[in-house]
């Protein structure tokens, strides 16, 4: 079957002529297994692992979505082609590292339900990661059958969102899924984001026209829904389009700065006005952020919202240069060593 179905094209031949190896061969990863990846290649689907060196960096660890370098027999992954976009996070728990969760993604569909899991705040983190992932990212407002005025909630998420398009949709009436499908194109590749309980597997039977995916019941005392999503699967639509969804994510938690600063561009363009370059927008004179409070043209919440992602960034950045700093004392111990050695050896 030809890697175009895949999302191959002139590009990643491109990518894999500058990255081959003798007798190698080009795929994608469809799924990743315990140890290894399921690969569509031009032979079809492959079971291979990787290489020790490739799984050892979270951020480097081959995953759903991504193009690589593989040879054939015995099939072993042997590189991972440059990523156009990943979708990453802060991993969960207190590890200071990078977790990529899906990679080479066209479009990023972010799912927020319209009953209680509806949450503006979280719906700012989540744009923080899909800014910062290259994707275009686009938000739906799922389960709009169970009312019939979300003019509200849809006035505060355009608010939030950007130049990001928002679509009311339901999975069950399928409200809005012929928007969603216009903008899904053969070969391309979308992802559904969200919390457990948004209804991800619910649409993502819709789009493709079967049920692909179990749908979860969501408890009546919080809203929330189990899991039932729990890999990461690259599936292809009857039009030609791939799609994946992500299992829900308890804790979003953005690992780069350029994708806040996209979510929380107003925010930011209200401080850059503000008369002192170090104003703490408390009580300070000319304080803009104050100001803008004051008139209600930022919302009470959203600013909250950024102090509170800022403050997260913050102490990731003083982890991160504490783990960098640690790993250069390793990097100066092991040469000191090597130097050493090789003067008793001399000697």
């Amino acid at each position: 079957m030809p890697l175009k179905q895949y999302g191959w094209d002139a590009r990643w031949a491109s990518e894999f002529t500058a990255h081959q190896r003798p007798g190698c061969e080009p795929g994608r990863i469809q799924s990743a297994l315990r140890g290894a990846y399921n690969i569509w290649t031009a032979r079809g689907l492959v079971e291979a692992p990787a290489r020790k060196k490739l799984i050892r960096d979270p951020a480097e660890r081959p995953c759903t979505g991504d193009w690589v370098v593989m040879q054939p027999e015995p099939p072993l992954v042997e590189a991972v082609l440059p990523r156009r976009t990943r979708v990453s996070r802060k991993a969960p728990g207190e590890a200071t590292a990078e977790q990529i969760l899906a990679a080479n993604l066209d479009l990023l569909l972010i799912v927020a339900g319209l009953d209680r899991d509806y949450n503006p705040r979280r719906l700012e983190r989540y744009m923080s990661l899909a800014w910062d992932s290259g994707a275009r990212p686009v938000i739906l407002l799922n389960k709009a059958d169970i009312g019939d005025d979300f003019a509200p909630q849809i006035e505060e998420t355009r608010s939030l969102a950007g130049d990001a398009d928002v679509l009311l949709v339901s999975a069950l009436s399928g409200l809005g899924i012929p928007a969603v499908q216009a903008l899904l194109e053969p070969g391309k590749t979308a992802a559904f984001i969200g919390s457990s309980g948004v209804g991800k597997s619910a649409l993502t039977n819709r789009l493709v026209g079967h049920e692909l995916r179990e749908v979860g019941v969501v408890r009546e005392a919080d809203g929330r829904g189990r899991h039932t999503t729990v890999g990461r699967e690259l599936i292809i639509a009857p039009a030609g389009w791939l799609l994946m969804d992500l299992p829900g994510i308890r804790e979003v938690r953005p690992w780069n700065e350029a994708g806040v600063e996209e979510a929380f561009e107003d925010v930011e363009r209200i401080i850059a006005q503000c008369r002192f370059s170090d104003c703490k927008h408390k009580t300070e004179p000319g304080c803009a952020v104050q100001q803008a409070l004051t008139d209600e043209s930022l919302e009470r919440a959203r600013f909250d919202n950024y102090l509170k992602v800022r403050s997260e960034m913050a102490i990731l950045d003083q982890q991160r240069a504490k783990r960098e700093s640690i790993e250069d004392k390793k990097k100066l111990r092991k040469l000191h060593k090597t130097q050493r050695d090789r003067t008793k050896r001399r000697s």
